[in-house]
């Protein structure tokens, strides 16, 4: 299949994407990028192979650094560190892409998973916030919908660490990878009603508050439901609001300045 796909004019997309996961899970990222080289130069104006050559450029699995943290894509290194959120059930029930019914066998599938999936496949892309060396917390943008260019942003980091610049730092990543590097038009975020500094930090930052959540949570200390208030930016606010753009300044990483504007309908081959 490999030398009928790489010598084929035109292949078909579904082929391609079925072929280059082959590629991915069995030698790796760089092999996948590689076997797409001499397609792109020998069919320049095939959209098809161009978009999947751009989502498997390394720089969407490298550490992304902002101000006084870091963002690590999340992969089965970080077993460890995620299996001890999981086990905090409070906590990691505001996570809702960690389910309490994982199981340590099926976080390491979904984790090696995960870190070899582009991001249109899986809708997603999950990281660990580093402070200093050491992992604080969780980030995520997840149900990205290309055609809306809408996603939402789940972030949580871990007591101790939570009222520090940390937060602000990782949200403000966050957000620029949402709207330069994905090139969405809308974020949203939920918050817990009962946290009203989490719900400052989002109305500092330029979020608009969108909607009350009635007993959206069950919190399992308490034994009682949780109301979550739901907040949402668009691009336009982002670019012009004081605050986020005065934090933007800090120091961070130059790939999250780059606006990239994606199709509004990625290869469908890419859910097969």
């Amino acid at each position: 299949m490999t030398r009928s796909i790489e010598t084929r004019l035109a292949p078909e997309p579904v082929e391609l994407v079925g072929w280059l996961r082959q590629l991915r899970s069995q030698k790796g990222l760089s092999a996948a990028r590689q076997a797409l080289i001499p397609l792109v130069r020998r069919e320049p104006h095939n959209a098809a192979i161009s978009e999947l050559f751009d989502w498997h450029d390394e720089a969407w699995w490298q550490p992304l650094q902002f101000g006084g943290i870091t963002l690590e894509r999340q992969t089965s290194e970080h077993f460890d560190f995620v299996w001890t959120v999981i086990l905090d059930r409070d906590f990691s029930s505001r996570l809702k892409q960690l389910p309490e019914s994982l199981t340590p066998r099926d976080l390491l599938e979904k984790l090696t998973t995960d870190e070899q999936s582009l991001i249109p496949e899986t809708n997603a892309i999950q990281w660990v916030v580093f402070r200093e060396g050491v992992p604080v917390g969780l980030a995520m943008i997840v149900n990205i919908n290309f055609r809306h260019r809408i996603a939402e942003l789940i972030m949580g980091i871990l007591p101790g660490h939570d009222r520090s610049m940390a937060v602000a730092d990782a949200c403000c990543a966050s957000l620029m990878f949402a709207f330069n590097c994905l090139g969405m038009n809308k974020v949203q975020t939920r918050v817990l009603t009962s946290n009203p500094h989490a719900a400052q930090l989002q109305n500092r930052l330029g979020f608009t508050e969108e909607a009350r959540l009635r007993q959206e949570l069950w919190a399992e200390s308490g034994e009682r439901y949780q109301d979550l208030t739901l907040f949402s930016m668009l691009r336009e606010e982002f670019l012009i609001h004081r605050t986020i753009q005065r934090h933007v300044r800090r120091r961070h990483d130059a790939r999250l300045d780059v606006y990239r504007e994606w199709p509004r309908q990625p290869l469908r081959q890419f859910h097969t």
